[in-house]
């Protein structure tokens, strides 16, 4: 949908118009300086009365437009008042209501769509601080609210739906570095003691199938950090990614619960997920992404119509993370791969589908790869066009294996290695992977028992291993060390496969 990255961009821009501190500490200074920053962003702001005080300034009638391609978004305060301390703070106080607007263009000649909704904060508090060079913001709330209203426009039927999300004890901190006003930096930390949300999906009338999602995220804390001018630049810009862009942030939660129920006459199905805790942290500049997800003693149960049984499983830990190189440079750039499933335990109901004789040992199943090396980019990654290309964007130099392990139905298989690309047409590995198999010839055993597997095909299995693998020093243990030569070559255990 052409609207989506539009719309992407135009958050930020919005959120960044109330977030973002300002230069001066006086009730007119910060008004002023409200509407130099909103236009520099390309919004549109207005009020309908300005009431001056001593030492306060009241905006009656508060809208701010944002336009962006398709996308077009309003949003409406009845009053904001900033009240000064007398001690170099300003107190910002708004009407418990904010309503929001974003109006859709679907780009089919029909009228616009607008979702409207409205964030309700009846205790909100903010206050600004610090000078020009490290100007603070400090935000509170004992709760905030955001909620649905009516879909409106369109030139067809349109879904209901209903949206609520709470946040429960929210506080946080925005500290900025206008040292230089074209190049704001900014630090941030909030926490929540909580958070809930209900999402329900009615399609309009003559449509099938309804959906209801319901999530929760427990105790909270965030911390972000970056450069403000890069919001701007990527709303006013879309199609240019700012040169010197850098932005990171890190979450951590200590739970976390999502419901997802589809009902539909012919194919419907229910999701039920859940942790105990976990953590997203992102680094994202003009030269490489850092990513990394985590999440302990997780629980996923899938029920659908078409299945036999319902998809149940736990996990005691999932991690995956990966850095990636973005822009060319002069010398190989480090990348990263790593993905854990620790743990994995199906439910009874799996195992008796798959294993109703219980041949095979239930222990938990756990599989972890980690990848380390270096590739040097050849082409701007974010300037690619898909339709055209070309050229490959990079090249490997090198990857290790810094761990390996799957461990499943009591056999282990354990690796690690490492191996350079020299540059050619095709690069072709040259190095060695040391692999180790133990428990394996007792699983087929267990599987003959059990009639899972022909004998035939354990019989090719076990002479396949005999012949690339060799007995370890334990019992019941093969290693097999494969090396990568120079022109394509391959060997196992010194025996050359190609």
């Amino acid at each position: 949908m052409a609207f989506l990255k539009p719309l992407f961009l135009t958050i930020p821009a919005l959120t960044l118009g109330w977030v973002q501190p300002v230069l001066a500490l006086t009730a007119e200074e910060l008004w002023a300086e409200w509407q130099s920053q909103s236009a520099a962003m390309g919004q549109m702001v207005s009020v309908q009365e300005q009431i001056p005080g001593d030492g306060s300034l009241t905006l009656n009638g508060y809208a701010m437009r944002y336009t962006d391609a398709e996308v077009s978004t309003m949003v409406r305060l009845d009053q904001v008042v900033f009240n000064e301390t007398g001690d170099g703070r300003v107190i910002i106080t708004m009407s418990d209501t904010y309503d929001l607007t974003i109006s859709l263009d679907l780009g089919n000649g029909g009228q616009p769509v607008d979702l409207n909704f409205a964030m309700i904060a009846p205790d909100l508090r903010v206050i600004a601080s610090g000078t020009p060079a490290a100007r603070v913001y400090d935000y509170t709330a004992s709760r905030l609210m955001f909620e649905d209203r009516p879909i409106t426009g369109g030139n067809a039927p349109l879904p209901v739906i209903d949206v609520m999300i709470a946040v429960a004890d929210l506080t946080a901190r925005y500290e900025i570095d206008g040292t230089n006003p074209t190049d704001l930096r900014y630090t941030s930390n909030a926490a929540i003691s909580g958070l809930s949300g209900a999402l329900d999906i009615t399609p309009p009338p003559g449509e099938e199938g309804s959906m209801k999602i319901s999530f929760a995220l427990g105790a909270s804390t965030s911390a972000n950090a970056g450069q403000l001018t890069n919001f701007a630049n990527l709303a006013t810009k879309p199609g240019a990614f700012p040169e010197n862009f850098a932005n990171s942030g890190v979450l951590a939660y200590d739970s976390a619960r999502l419901e997802m129920t589809f009902s539909h006459p012919r194919d419907g199905f229910t999701l039920l997920a859940s942790n105990q805790g976990g953590r997203l942290s992102a680094d994202i500049s003009r030269d490489a992404v850092d990513f990394a997800l985590s999440a302990t003693v997780a629980s996923t149960y899938l029920a659908a119509r078409e299945l036999p049984v319902p998809v149940a499983f736990t996990v005691g830990g999932a991690e995956l993370a990966f850095r990636m190189p973005l822009a060319p440079t002069d010398g190989p750039q480090p990348i990263a791969l790593r993905l854990a499933y620790r743990d994995l335990a199906p439910s009874p109901e799996i195992w008796a589908l798959v294993d109703p004789g219980q041949a095979i040992p239930r222990d938990p199943i756990t599989a972890i790869v980690d990848l380390s090396g270096t590739a040097r980019i050849l082409r701007d990654l974010f300037a690619l066009d898909p339709a055209g290309m070309g050229d490959i964007p990079g090249q490997l130099v090198d990857l290790g294996i810094n761990e390996l392990r799957i461990t499943a139905a009591g056999a282990e298989l354990t690796g690690s290695g490492r191996a350079d690309f020299p540059p050619g047409p095709i690069p072709m590995p040259v190095g060695a992977v040391d692999l180790q198999l133990r428990g394996l010839n007792a699983l087929f055993d267990r599987l003959q028992a059990a009639g899972l597997v022909p004998i035939e095909q354990l019989a090719m299995a076990r002479g396949l291993l005999g012949a690339f693998a060799r007995p370890g020093a334990d019992p019941d243990t093969l290693e097999t060390r494969l090396e990568f030569t120079q022109g394509g070559g391959i060997s196992a255990n010194g025996v050359p496969l190609r």
